[in-house]
């Protein structure tokens, strides 16, 4: 994708190339191609950073968030099994909790290729700043999957999260990168990302109001697809706030930094030209 981007990023320079290149939209191909690979990288190392995390071996936390789960009235495993009881609802919990992946692709490339490249920079640092505390927070709490925790009997749910285990006693040795695994269950980050997926899309109308209900669906059916407690799910919207605040906070104070650090000439050519043209004297006239 760099090499992508690279490419179009040259043949806009070329004389011949220019008007085939604004007429097919060569900048915004090449900008998007260019987040597209630096998300690809980050999402890449921010999955390594995780595995290391985990294998720090911290004590766990599932008792306390299954106490937090019970006082509210939540029993994670009736939930689970009165699911698994109805196949349609199942499913379709299934498919919103799975089209996170889908929405984490075709999110920047509907920003980068409908001309928004300010929204296509903000979705990336959302995502960037929603790990740094993920990983803060979830180093200190771990917590294993509640697939694991109440022994569920689909092996095929409980092993999304098999490398968890092998990374806290150290028989995991090598990291495959084609297969990494969310292995943080507290705070939720799928609920997270529900969450930063549908904000980032509030500026496309018709694609917000699409967002909206597949990503509360995508909420609603993270404890019992993603083997996540109702405390991670609760969590997991608190660091979506704590995400956007962040950024917002970030924003401003570089704008204002940018503001102060304005060359005097740079502000005086900036009041010259907001000023009124002067009418010329009558004796400069011909």
């Amino acid at each position: 994708m760099i090499f992508l981007a690279v490419l179009l990023r040259a043949l806009m320079c070329v004389r011949g190339y220019r008007a085939v290149a604004q007429r097919f939209q060569y900048p915004r191909v090449a900008d998007t191609a260019a987040w597209g690979a630096l998300l690809i990288c980050f999402v890449s190392a921010a999955g390594v950073l995780s595995y290391l995390c985990v294998s720090i071996d911290a004590p766990l936390i599932d008792s306390r968030l299954i106490a937090f789960d019970r006082a509210l009235g939540f029993d994670w495993l009736a939930v689970y099994k009165w699911v698994q009881a109805h196949p349609y609802l199942r499913e379709a919990l299934q498919l919103a909790y799975g089209s996170g992946h889908v929405q984490l692709i075709a999110i920047p490339l509907i920003l980068g290729l409908t001309g928004k490249p300010e929204e296509l920079s903000d979705f990336f640092f959302y995502l960037a700043i929603a790990t740094v505390y993920l990983v803060l927070i979830s180093t200190p709490f771990p917590a294993t999957s509640a697939f694991i925790h109440f022994d569920v009997e689909d092996r095929a749910a409980a092993e999304t999260v098999s490398d968890f285990a092998l990374l806290r006693d150290g028989s995991l040795k090598m990291i495959d990168l084609s297969n990494l695994q969310g292995l943080v269950s507290m705070p939720s980050f799928h609920t997270t990302l529900a969450v930063l997926f549908t904000y980032s899309l509030a500026r496309i109308r018709w694609l917000f109001w699409i967002a909206v209900p597949l990503n509360v669906t995508m909420i609603v059916s993270t404890p019992t697809q993603g083997g996540h407690y109702l405390a991670d799910v609760i969590a997991g919207l608190f660091l979506s706030m704590l995400t956007v605040q962040t950024y917002k906070k970030i924003a401003r104070r570089s704008e204002r930094t940018f503001a102060t650090r304005r060359t005097p000439s740079t502000r005086r050519i900036a009041e010259v030209t907001s000023e009124p043209l002067l009418q010329a004297h009558p004796s400069d006239r011909i």
